[in-house]
């Protein structure tokens, strides 16, 4: 794998060079030089099927989990600013949702010295031809301390629908959730702070890199003509193979 350049501040630079990020190229007319990308969100179609939104950004953290240096490097930043924005004394605990946020969690734990969790996921019914995997979180190999004081830890922060069911479960074993920590926060709607409906307050999110990345519907005019064509890739992970070639083919 060998080392990683850290690009400074520019945190998107460096998971580019851990080939992590990718965002379609387009041509001098505006049209894509690469396919679009599948998100996880979800929506009604007009056949009452659910789709996937699509878009032209996908940021792949996993890629930088396997390089201790920039792992390390993007947790000192995240800490110094926690410490900056709530101060990491406040913090009891970091909660690792699955699965994306367990490498940052721990290492944010190594770093600041605070105790560090992980949330799981449980299968409640397998995926069919007509409807998604469901799920629920819950705690196995840890527990929630009733009175601490915890953050939730996410590598990719969008509709918040993962940390709302944390800080439901959380907060029905009495614990409270005092910040939200994530590495990308792509949100177009949620900023520096999440209204949580389940714990009725704004909960604060710090994140290293505040970017807002557009998504889709398939029928918008920005991308039908390439979901058309069969010019997208539903799976990005499974695929970024393709989605690094397209990378290097511009680069």
């Amino acid at each position: 794998m060998g080392y990683v350049k850290i690009a400074g501040d520019h945190h998107l630079e460096t998971l580019g060079n851990c080939g992590g990020f990718y965002s379609c190229p387009k041509g001098p007319n505006g049209a894509r030089l690469g396919p679009l990308v599948g998100y996880a969100g979800k929506y009604n179609g007009p056949d009452g099927q659910k789709k996937q939104y699509v878009g032209d950004v996908y940021v792949n953290f996993a890629k930088a989990e396997i390089h201790p240096n920039v792992l390390m490097f993007f947790a000192r930043c995240l800490a110094t600013k926690l410490n900056k924005e709530i101060q990491t004394f406040n913090i009891n605990t970091f909660c690792g949702a699955p699965i994306g946020g367990y490498a940052l969690a721990t290492t944010l734990s190594i770093i600041t010295d605070i105790s560090a969790i992980k949330a799981e996921k449980k299968v409640t019914a397998l995926a069919t031809e007509t409807s998604r995997e469901k799920s629920k979180l819950f705690f196995g190999r840890h527990e929630i301390e009733s009175g601490k004081d915890y953050v939730i830890v996410e590598d990719v922060c969008n509709n918040f629908s993962t940390s709302e069911e944390l800080i439901a479960l959380i907060k029905s074993a009495g614990g409270n959730v005092i910040a939200i920590a994530c590495f990308l926060n792509r949100s177009l709607t949620v900023d520096h702070f999440y209204h949580s409906l389940t714990a009725s307050c704004e909960i604060p999110v710090v994140s290293l890199v505040r970017l807002q990345i557009n998504q889709w519907q398939q029928d918008n005019p920005d991308v039908v003509k390439d979901i058309e064509k069969g010019n997208v890739i539903w799976k990005p992970k499974d695929e970024w193979g393709s989605l690094a070639e397209v990378m290097q083919s511009v680069s």
